[in-house]
């Protein structure tokens, strides 16, 4: 009788090509950021693709950090598109970043069907307080880019932007931003807007939302079916774990099967059955959102 697996169905996979970003956005704990950085390997990047084996979910190719940053993403978009051609293969991205033309077309070329540009200020000035950096032009002609590519190339390319609603915007510091007509100008380059997102701790990052007591959705909920990749290939429960704190194995040297069955992992969820947190401070203070 074949022994049932002990790896979950994964309907998600995050693989984090790289965790460099220049952006200081006040929402985000790249302050308390101290993991090693660096940008995932190609061939590291067709051993996760290779311990993984067949998948036809979402495959998002980003981390803590800004994807763009990788200069290899394209090459490895078309890698994952042709081992895993039932897959949905996206990423999120600010977007600002000062690259020349042939990038964006070459991305857009490479097959990626959706990207995801999280956007929370619609003016330069607006733009500049939240995300810590001055580049809401750079963003504004890289979406122009995009928009021409994906013409050029007749692509399919989802292209959608993450906005700040009003509560947002309040909790954020900032005045009210003319949405309204940065939407309309989104929308004339054939990209829409995503519903409206609230903040999130980030763990033990930051403190916006009080912490639910409920169980972990990584042990029973939504979060088990995603697998979680960092740059250097430690599988770690979420993406809240921005420091990869809990590594719960290491695909370079283990499969899948040893690492959903390794002390780290059965710990973790013992740990959060028994709501015993005290060995993972970046549980402690997280909403166990489910999204």
């Amino acid at each position: 009788m074949k022994k049932e697996s002990v790896v979950p169905h994964f309907e998600q996979i995050r693989i984090e090509n790289t965790n460099r970003c220049g952006y200081k956005c006040v929402m985000c704990p790249r302050d308390k950021h101290t993991r090693k950085q660096g940008i995932m390997p190609i061939e590291d990047f067709e051993l996760a693709l290779d311990r993984v084996g067949s998948f036809k979910g979402e495959l998002h190719l980003h981390g803590f950090g800004e994807a763009l940053l990788d200069k290899g993403l394209p090459e490895k978009v078309r890698i994952a598109k042709k081992r895993m051609p039932k897959a949905v293969v996206g990423n999120y991205t600010t977007l600002g970043v000062p690259f020349k033309e042939n990038y964006f077309f070459d991305l857009v070329d490479s097959g990626i069907d959706v990207i995801l540009v999280s956007c929370y200020g619609y003016t330069p000035e607006t733009y500049k307080a939240i995300h810590g950096r001055d580049a809401f032009h750079i963003v504004k002609k890289n979406l122009e880019t995009l928009s021409k590519a994906r013409s050029f190339i007749d692509s399919s390319l989802k292209l959608e932007i993450i906005p700040s609603g009003e509560k947002m915007l309040l909790t954020l510091g900032t005045q009210k931003d003319p949405r309204t007509e940065f939407k309309e100008w989104i929308e004339s380059l054939g990209f829409s807007f995503t519903p409206e997102r609230r903040l999130h701790n980030y763990g033990d990052g930051r403190s916006y939302n009080k912490p639910e007591d409920r169980l972990c959705p990584v042990v029973k909920d939504m979060r088990r079916a995603i697998l979680q990749i960092t740059w250097d290939l430690k599988v770690i429960p979420c993406c809240y774990d921005y420091n990869a704190t809990i590594p719960f194995g290491d695909l370079r040297t283990q499969t899948l099967e040893e690492v959903f069955s390794s002390p780290a992992y059965k710990a973790f969820i013992e740990a959060h059955l028994s709501n015993n947190l005290k060995n993972y401070p970046v549980c402690q203070n997280c909403e166990k959102d489910i999204y």
